[in-house]
């Protein structure tokens, strides 16, 4: 395993198959790392000690290696192409397991700072050559991924889409995508047959409220593809061709998938790793409120993230994956606000303020912002092209008591911000 510092690919040390060769038994760093000083420890199970490190209980690899792995819907592609091909052979198809997903991938599009080969010297496992998808290729890949989803494709096009898409996480159809100034870019596809209203289309009116609340972000754009719309959002993984490490919030709080954790637990982490903790303490605040106000219910730990800044320093990534939730009545969200509490509650998020560095009188006044964004809501889907149907059936989202005592709290402050 390898790790990239700028333009240097530097051998980090050695993974070690399980009995079965699809699961890590363990890592190793290698002498050279150890010694390296830009060395940093890759996980918070793995610490730059000498000698074999092993996953926790239960866990087939190290948070930082699932990191650089795709979770649904690059596992559902890497299946189906190995079901594909055992069919198209006339052959039993191999299990797969956490290595053959790890490594399956395709090298220049894998997330963070990580690549993988089979000894000291090249070339890199999965290394392709052929270019992502432009915007020309986009037809065609969500006409496939629409067929995918409805178990249409044969073997060749499931392995398009695998080099196009296998190695992001998330469940939506997605793939790679180089946008219009050439940069690493992620396009996102409506599910076909699930998708009870406009996904793609709310995703972008999310973001254009997130960045007019304050909220650092990655560029985006919505497109349409024949009668579809395609979220496109750039990585921020990528400065150019160098490649940051990355960490999910899960990773860094070593904890396990599905795992429920606490908004105050991340702190603890920007706290300890952040070279910038009070920028970082806040500007988590400022998400949270947003999530409350939109009522983005799929903040899990996999959906926060933080890049490496060099040493032992890991700064909070932009934000990703916001997207309002119409259910109606109350809120929960899927990273408690305390530390147990996943109730989206705008004096929740006030109690536990002060965590986060901010007084009463700094949180209102953010609070004020984000309210006064949020409430721009209509403007922002209209501008997306949203028709007022949708804003009907999607009014659930924003309009809602939380809605109302956060309104209530910063009535003063917002009437400076009208």
């Amino acid at each position: 395993m390898y790790v990239t510092f700028g333009e240097r690919n530097v051998l980090a040390g050695r993974l070690q198959p399980d009995d079965s060769g699809r699961a890590v038994a363990s890592f190793g760093y290698d002498d050279r790392y150890l010694a390296d000083p830009d060395a940093y420890p890759l996980d918070p199970e793995l610490p730059l000690v000498p000698g074999e490190l092993r996953p926790g209980p239960g866990r087939p690899t190290f948070g930082v290696f699932a990191d650089s792995s795709p979770d649904g819907w690059g596992w559902s592609l890497i299946r189906h192409a190995e079901l594909a091909r055992a069919e198209d052979e006339g052959a039993e198809p191999d299990p797969v397991g956490v290595l053959d997903v790890l490594t399956g991938v395709r090298d220049d599009l894998r997330q963070g700072a990580l690549r993988y080969g089979r000894g000291d010297e090249g070339p890199f496992l999965a290394d392709v050559t052929s270019a992502p998808p432009g915007l020309e290729d986009l037809p065609g890949l969500l006409e496939i991924a629409a067929r995918f989803e409805q178990d249409a494709v044969g073997y060749a096009d499931v392995e398009l889409l695998v080099r196009a898409g296998a190695s992001i996480g998330g469940w939506r159809p997605k793939v790679h995508f180089a946008d219009a100034a050439g940069r690493a870019a992620i396009a996102k596809f409506p599910k076909v047959g699930w998708d009870a209203w406009d996904v793609m289309t709310w995703e972008k009116v999310a973001h254009d409220l997130a960045r007019a609340a304050g909220i650092s972000l990655p560029d985006s754009e919505l497109v349409e593809v024949g009668d579809a719309h395609v979220f496109i959002v750039t990585r921020f993984d990528r400065q150019s061709s160098i490649r940051l490490g990355y960490a999910s919030a899960r990773t860094m709080l070593n904890a396990v998938p599905g795992e429920q954790r606490s908004y105050l637990e991340i702190a603890d982490v920007i706290e300890e790793r952040s070279p910038d903790a009070a920028a970082d303490l806040a500007e988590l605040w400022r998400r949270v409120a947003f999530s409350v106000l939109i009522s983005n219910t799929d903040d899990h730990l996999r959906n926060h993230g933080f890049l490496h800044r060099g040493g032992g320093s890991w700064a909070l990534s932009p934000a990703f994956d916001l997207n309002p939730n119409p259910a109606s009545g109350p809120k929960h969200l899927s990273t408690a606000i305390d530390l147990t509490d996943t109730a989206a509650s705008i004096d929740t998020l006030m109690s536990v303020a002060g965590r986060f560095g901010l007084d009463a009188s700094a949180a209102l006044s953010v609070l004020a912002e984000v309210t006064h964004a949020v409430a721009g809501w209509p403007d922002a889907a209209l501008a997306c092209g949203l028709q007022q149907e949708d804003l009907d059936a999607m009014e659930p989202a924003f309009e809602h008591p939380e809605a109302d005592r956060a309104r209530a709290l910063t009535a003063d402050l917002l009437g400076d911000l009208a």
